[in-house]
């Protein structure tokens, strides 16, 4: 993938189906389960930022192996670490975003609440492509190492 593409398609397609949902859906009722919703995004951002911390320690497991010596040598492990940190982050946001949605109810803010939804929405969508990102990468990396 190109290197700005790579770099900046889980924000940009964030913002793009954020605006596309609530462009859709703008003024009309919220989802009845926002608080099932909120729970199993943080259920599922606690897990993703322990699998991508446990991702990032294999990474440093390997780091004496000639793949990632050649990673090294080719400046591209900098880059790979701040994908990893960059998904952790937005996993995080998402699941203290979710936290808070499990304690107030969105729907009580009146013309507010879908702003409220797309930020949380934008979070959601950012902090799955950001993993998906460093999964692709990872993987492509892992098969190289034999």
């Amino acid at each position: 993938m190109q290197k700005n593409l790579e770099k900046w398609y889980p924000i940009t397609l964030g913002l793009f189906f954020t605006a596309f949902y609530c462009s859709l859906f703008w003024g009309k009722p919220l989802p009845s389960s926002l608080k099932d919703l909120f729970s199993a995004a943080t259920t599922l951002s606690g897990i993703a930022i322990g699998f991508l911390a446990a991702a990032m320690s294999i990474l440093f497991a390997i780091s004496h192996t000639n793949v990632m010596k050649q990673i090294k040598n080719a400046n591209k492990y900098t880059q790979l670490i701040n994908y990893f940190m960059d998904a952790i982050n937005w996993s995080f946001v998402l699941a203290f975003l979710s936290f808070i949605g499990l304690f107030f109810d969105i729907k009580n803010l009146g013309s507010w609440q879908w702003v409220a939804f797309g930020i949380w929405l934008f979070s959601l969508i950012t902090s799955g492509l950001s993993a998906y990102r460093v999964i692709r990468v990872f993987a492509a990396i892992l098969r190289t190492a034999n």
